[in-house]
């Protein structure tokens, strides 16, 4: 099964962190729609505090720079296969 669905991203980890990014982009936006409702928009807005989309920030980029570097330097054929090693 992790073949198929590495496959999906086509063995590339950066791949999916970025599909994962874009899937969160698309959760926040439906959030965002979701706090202008003013019973739901309080509970929300306890959750995704201000001060803590600096860590939300550094963490992303700690994870995207983890994903690149497992994949930085290695040599792939035509069909993104990792060759060599």
């Amino acid at each position: 099964m992790w073949v198929v669905i590495n496959a999906w991203f086509k063995h590339s980890l950066t791949i999916l962190w970025a599909r994962v990014q874009v899937l969160a982009g698309l959760a926040g936006a439906v959030l965002f729609g979701l706090i202008q409702d003013p019973a739901i928009g309080g509970a929300l807005q306890s959750l995704l505090k201000p001060e803590y989309i600096p860590y939300y920030v550094i963490a992303i980029g700690l994870v995207t720079e983890l994903a690149r570097r497992r994949t930085v330097g290695k040599a792939t054929d035509e069909n993104n296969q990792v060759v060599g090693n």
